[in-house]
């Protein structure tokens, strides 16, 4: 399976994402330790959650270049079907 540039690109930025993920947790984990477990594993999730999102988002343009990719094979296999029909000048199949 051949990627193009701009999947590539989605991928390194989405190994990006969960770097940011994991460091805004951390560092916010430990930047709000002094005041308690509790409050600084709420500090870790909020940290997280810019990366998250960021992680989401990268994730839906992942599953378009797929869909695109399965779209172009799909439209590629009706064309090679059409055209086997017209070649057979079979009118009962195309009358449907």
């Amino acid at each position: 399976m051949r990627r193009t540039v701009a999947e590539s690109i989605v991928s390194f930025l989405l190994g990006a994402a969960w770097a940011i993920v994991l460091l805004g947790a951390v560092l916010l984990f430990w930047s709000f330790w002094p005041f308690g477990i509790v409050i600084a594993f709420m500090a870790g999730i909020v940290g997280s959650l810019f990366g998250l999102f960021l992680v989401v988002m990268l994730e839906v343009a992942t599953l378009q270049f797929e869909k695109h990719r399965e779209l172009k094979r799909q439209t590629h296999l009706l064309k090679k079907i059409e055209k086997a029909l017209e070649g057979r000048g079979d009118a009962s199949l195309r009358d449907h």
